[in-house]
């Protein structure tokens, strides 16, 4: 039968130092990590106020954006629309009916190029307003805070 065999005085002080320190990295639920306050303070706060503010003057912004792009695609859907009819009794005979008709077709296609640029630029910008309501969510979203905070903050603004 073999003796059991007894650890180092050293060994055993590494190995308790080892789980010392994760169990530090780790704090335990409900306790904010170290040098994090469970309230969010006020400069903190006001950032987060700043911030939701932001977010809302791009979504009125955005919203607009995609009113004035509705409509342009309904005006190159008209366009579109009368073109057919005209196509339909275009005298193809007639150089002067083609050019003009070739006309309209080459400014409805300009449109088109223009309203394509324009809602790639929407979509980018629909995606970065996701983005800041995202970061808004996860920095500032379900956080508590003291109401006097705020209340002082809003006289600041003047609100």
């Amino acid at each position: 039968m073999s003796s059991p065999r007894l650890l180092s005085p050293a060994l055993l002080a590494g190995m308790l130092l080892s789980v010392a320190a994760v169990q530090a990295a780790d704090p335990p639920k409900g306790t904010a990590p170290k040098g994090k306050s469970l309230l969010l303070s006020r400069s903190e706060l006001r950032e987060c106020m700043a911030m939701q503010d932001r977010i809302k003057a791009k979504r009125e912004e955005t919203v607009k954006l995609q009113s004035q792009l509705t409509q342009e695609k309904e005006e190159i859907a008209r366009r579109a629309d009368e073109m057919k009819e005209q196509l339909v009794s275009l005298d193809r005979s007639s150089k002067e009916q083609v050019d003009q008709y070739n006309a309209r077709a080459a400014e409805r296609d300009k449109m088109i190029d223009d309203y394509q640029a324009r809602s790639n630029s929407f979509n980018a910008q629909v995606d970065a307003l996701n983005a800041q309501r995202d970061a808004w969510t996860r920095d500032c979203g379900n956080k508590r805070f003291d109401e006097a905070d705020e209340i002082a903050i809003k006289k600041e603004k003047g609100q």
